[in-house]
């Protein structure tokens, strides 16, 4: 009987995820080159580089679809066809950090209730006009650009203020305070579905801002709704196969690497915020990889 309450509790341990990352990628090993059309020295690097996004993304909450567009075109992955390989790909990193931050309690869970509708409004929005506006993927990156820009104006100056601590008692914010919240949860997600640049990037910094809400809280927050937002993309995407509207991307052959590393990736991040010296440069981490991100787009 006393057997069975530590494989029960190994989950909640990085070292658990580690051991089972290791057995994956020795198991894999022997399907590399042959079921799976994948060298060896390519899949340690896309691993790796999973680990490392899916880390910094649940710790700082930066959407990874601008860190995961530049890499998959590198890979030789076309565009349009990386928006639905980056989202696949974020659904494993976040689907195990952000239930890590429910089931801890710093959700705002009203919050992530009021915005879920809107989110999914958006991200369907963004997923059809995608069949219509291919060709203009590259204007709407600049127009992301700006309103990065903007956000990451906005997220310098919130430095100032003092930093609320995440064990207050959260100020539950008026149902008028979600309505005039709508537009940005819509718009966001409109841009998951169109170019899977991440609605949190714009949601961290408005929860911050607008409703008063501690930066931890608003990472986990918006982590939980950028979650569900891109698991009904792939309900979406499966859905326009299934009817014959669209087919499976080119590469999703790297999902074997990318989806096993932001799990741990996801694990790494969500117990960096608990170190008292990473938590107090959360918003410094966040205004860095989104400096570097605007970067990414412009070149």
């Amino acid at each position: 009987m006393k057997i069975w309450p530590l494989p029960l509790k190994a989950p909640k341990y990085l070292g658990f995820w580690m051991l089972a990352d290791t057995a994956y990628v020795l198991f894999l090993s022997f399907f590399l080159n042959t079921t799976i059309p994948l060298s060896f020295s390519k899949f340690i690097f896309v691993h790796l580089l999973a680990i490392g996004v899916g880390s910094m993304v649940m710790f700082t909450g930066l959407g990874a679809g601008i860190l995961w567009i530049p890499v998959l075109t590198f890979l030789e992955i076309r565009p349009s066809e990386a928006v639905a390989i980056s989202i696949f790909t974020q659904i494993a990193g976040k689907g195990t950090g952000s239930l890590t931050y429910l089931f801890n309690g710093m959700v705002d869970v009203k919050t992530a209730v009021a915005f879920i509708p809107m989110a999914l409004a958006g991200v369907t929005l963004g997923f059809l006009s995608s069949f219509y506006m291919r060709g203009y993927e590259q204007l709407l990156l600049y127009i992301f650009v700006l309103i990065a820009a903007y956000l990451l104006i906005r997220t310098i100056q919130s430095l100032r203020s003092p930093i609320p601590v995440i064990e207050a008692p959260p100020v539950i914010p008026p149902p008028s305070i979600y309505s005039g919240s709508y537009p940005v949860v819509i718009l966001s997600s409109f841009f998951t579905g169109l170019l899977s640049i991440g609605n949190s990037d714009w949601l961290i910094p408005h929860m911050a801002l607008k409703l008063k809400m501690p930066i931890s809280r608003a990472v986990a927050t918006s982590l939980l709704i950028m979650f569900v937002t891109i698991l009904f993309y792939l309900v979406l995407a499966c859905i326009s196969v299934w009817q014959g509207y669209a087919s499976w991307p080119h590469g999703t052959y790297l999902l074997f690497a990318t989806c096993s590393g932001v799990i741990v990736g996801g694990q790494i991040g969500t117990r960096l915020i608990r170190i008292p010296w990473f938590e107090r440069y959360q918003k410094h981490t966040f205004i860095v990889l989104l400096g570097a991100s605007i970067i990414h787009l412009l070149c």
